[in-house]
């Protein structure tokens, strides 16, 4: 199972997206091996470009297992943040928190380098799809 992250759902949605991420995401979908978490869904919501397509993505992420982001993810992250802090690795809160629901429960998609640096201090399980700067990548 993977939870794929925001970064990689949005590379998966735009027309001109990563073909390595759409192709990555297309086989999660197609094997029904994908979960999502709160925290994701609000994320790409906010970015809909429209109502309609505001309900079309809300419909498809609320399909999928969701994880919940309970008082264990919640202790998780903070601890996760306070340790990468005093070593001087600043990552996103929501980062923390999508980590941490993730954790020994799924795999973890993406292409945000804020959870390789999680991965360096906890036995995080993620997978980053590595694309050009420039998005494009045939």
């Amino acid at each position: 199972m993977f939870l794929i992250d925001s970064s990689a759902w949005i590379e998966y949605l735009r027309p001109k997206g990563s073909k390595k991420v759409k192709e990555r995401v297309s086989e999660i979908l197609r094997k029904e091996e994908a979960v999502c978490c709160g925290i994701v869904i609000v994320e790409i919501l906010r970015g809909a470009k429209n109502e309609k397509d505001f309900q079309s993505l809300n419909d498809s992420l609320t399909s999928l297992p969701q994880i919940p982001i309970d008082n264990t993810v919640i202790e998780r992250a903070s601890k996760w943040g306070f340790i990468l802090d005093r070593k001087g690795k600043i990552v996103s809160t929501t980062d923390l928190l999508i980590a941490a629901a993730a954790y020994k429960k799924t795999r973890l998609l993406h292409v945000d380098s804020d959870f390789v640096m999680i991965s360096s201090v906890v036995d995080l399980e993620e997978e980053k799809i590595e694309i050009p700067q420039t998005g494009k990548d045939s």
